[in-house]
């Protein structure tokens, strides 16, 4: 067997894996775990019919247009969040409704029908889902179509799945106990992060760092956005004496 295709396509495909299972988390955590599996799970499936469908063929698709497209949608999710949280944190006052600032966080927790689907979440899921699962795909062909290992490309891939899988599933019960708005941070965090990189990514932008950037990148954005909220709480507090004197 040749572990270094092994290696190649388990690398790529985790790294593709982890953004879905950020998602599905966060998603679940607010808007209820059927939506969430059942909107990345659609996603995966139908990369998965397009892979046997396409085979060869997929690795036609520009890869730097789809992740320019994935960072796009990553980044317009994202800023809600980090608008929101950031706020919370400052200690400001929430906008009435309709004001934009917690339009995701309420549709993914609120926009519910009468038989439990959330089908915001689940179009949510849905299209990261799709996204990253597509770039698993072409590396995965990509790897067995150049090496002619194909049992090697998909068994890197496989094992990068079944690894995160049992990862979720043991980390399950501390995950349910994470409240709601820790969650959202880094919910802002990872899809600012990812978002950030896959756009600089298809615009050919070098990262310091190289693929490392996708586990900085959300770091630093974490790191700005506390010190956000640290910088408005502290004018907000300045504000209060003086409009307690006037």
């Amino acid at each position: 067997m040749n572990w270094e295709i092994v290696l190649a396509s388990f690398a790529s495909s985790l790294i593709e894996l982890v953004e879905i299972l950020g998602i599905v988390i966060v998603v679940g955590r607010l808007a209820g775990w059927r939506n969430a599996l059942v909107g990345s799970g659609g996603g995966i499936a139908l990369t998965l019919l397009l892979s046997l469908v396409l085979g060869k063929s997929l690795t036609l698709i520009p890869v730097d247009i789809l992740r320019i497209v994935a960072g796009v949608l990553l980044l317009l999710f994202g800023q809600k969040w980090t608008r929101s949280i950031v706020r919370y944190y400052a200690g400001l006052p929430k906008k009435r409704k309709g004001g934009g600032e917690d339009s995701l966080e309420e549709q993914l927790a609120k926009d519910e029908n009468q038989s439990g689907w959330n089908w915001f979440a689940v179009v949510t899921t849905f299209k990261g889902a799709l996204l990253d699962s597509v770039e698993v795909a072409i590396a995965v062909v990509t790897l067995g179509a150049a090496e002619g290992e194909w049992l090697e490309a998909i068994s890197g891939a496989g094992f990068a799945t079944f690894g995160l899988v049992v990862f979720a599933l043991l980390f399950r019960a501390p995950l349910q106990q994470v409240p709601v708005k820790p969650m959202k941070f880094v919910a802002a965090m990872l899809l600012m992060g990812f978002g950030v990189y896959w756009l600089g990514a298809g615009l050919d932008v070098k990262w310091p760092g190289g693929h490392w950037a996708i586990i900085w990148l959300p770091l630093a954005w974490g790191v700005g956005m506390a010190i956000a909220s640290a910088i408005w709480r502290w004018r907000v507090s300045l504000q209060k004496p003086e409009e307690a004197i006037g």
